[in-house]
């Protein structure tokens, strides 16, 4: 071979390394851009679904979903935010379950709320930090003591955002869990309903805080949210009417202690909006006993007296139980005059 024919050769092998290079390298290139697209998919698939998921009120697989989305792109803030944002949700509608415990949920959320804190400031980080706080609750709710200072996290909450409608709502809520001051946890509720934010939660908490402990405050909120135009859950509505009423009507001083808390104009129109049950003799004599009661408080006697007979003669031969309530009532009223 002479010198040309070898250098020819050599270039013509040249130039074949270069395009199985570049061939390999296209080949790479082509590999990254399938992953990318591949990993474009997966998350933008997992942000969808925990869009339409927090849309339907399933926080758990929203967090889920967003969770996934911040593991796939670290460093897209978004993903993080909704991430946070569903753990909050969640921790906030959760309810123990077969398959998980309020412990274990918190458990996951615990980790995901502290490294969100670290980059939150103002109120932003008032809402995580009174998240952390019912997060620890949740966990101390289950015997969990270790390492839980709820009062702590609370405070802290409010040092962070002193206007803080979770940190505010979640102290109410405590300090009635403990047995503690009910005028302390109305002014928390109170600062919590003032900021405008979260009411539906605000009102949530309240009313459980109230009814968990037979308190009749309840019927106070509850002519509140009647004439702001609030709804209340049916469950809250049935517990406050047994509570404020229903239980009471065997036993006067128990009614009137009730019947009290409100004007009597208040009282009757929260009593008709709390009671959703069908029509019937039942109800149409419970209603007019509650009504005979409220002349009764009011010093008005004689037409109280006059109501309780015209209900006792409604009663006579029947076997409902408010007979023997309404006869105690006559009883009552006759002697006195």
């Amino acid at each position: 071979m002479t010198a040309v024919q070898a250098s020819t050769f050599l270039k013509a092998v040249g130039a074949v390394g270069a395009v199985v290079s570049l061939l390999l390298g296209l080949n790479q290139i082509t590999g990254v851009v399938q992953q990318f697209r591949i990993h474009h998919k997966e998350f933008s698939e997992a942000m969808t679904s925990g869009e339409q998921e927090l849309q339907r009120g399933d926080h758990g697989a929203a967090f889920r979903s967003f969770k996934r989305a911040a593991e796939l792109d670290p460093v897209d803030r978004k993903a993080q935010t909704r991430e946070t944002e569903a753990a909050m949700l969640w921790l906030e509608t959760v309810h123990a379950q077969q398959d998980h415990s309020f412990t274990d949920v918190a458990n996951q959320l615990l980790p995901v709320l502290d490294n969100a804190l670290a980059k939150a400031k103002g109120p932003l980080a008032g809402d995580i930090l009174a998240h952390i706080a019912w997060a620890n609750f949740l966990r101390y709710r289950e015997g969990r003591r270790e390492g839980i200072n709820v009062d702590d996290n609370l405070k802290t909450a409010l040092a962070a955002d002193p206007n803080n409608v979770y940190g505010h709502t979640m102290s109410g809520f405590w300090i009635l869990w403990q047995g503690g001051d009910p005028g302390s946890a109305d002014s928390h509720f109170s600062a919590a309903l003032a900021t405008g934010r979260a009411r539906p939660y605000v009102r949530l908490l309240q009313l459980s805080a109230l009814t968990n402990r037979d308190d009749t405050d309840a019927l106070r909120v509850a002519n509140d949210m009647r004439k702001a135009g609030e709804t209340v859950d049916t469950t809250f509505r049935r517990r406050i009417f047994w509570n404020s009423f229903t239980s009471r009507l065997h036993s006067h001083d128990r009614l009137v202690a009730s019947l009290s808390i409100l004007s009597p104009q208040d009282t009757e129109a929260t009593y008709d909006w709390l009671d959703d049950q069908r029509a019937d003799e039942v109800k149409s004599s419970s209603r007019a006993f509650v009504e005979a009661n409220l002349s009764e408080i009011q010093g008005r006697r004689a037409e109280a007296l006059a109501q309780y007979r015209a209900l006792q003669k409604q009663l006579r031969n029947t076997d409902i139980a408010l007979a023997s309530a309404v006869d105690a009532s006559v009883e009552r009223l006759s002697h006195s005059h």
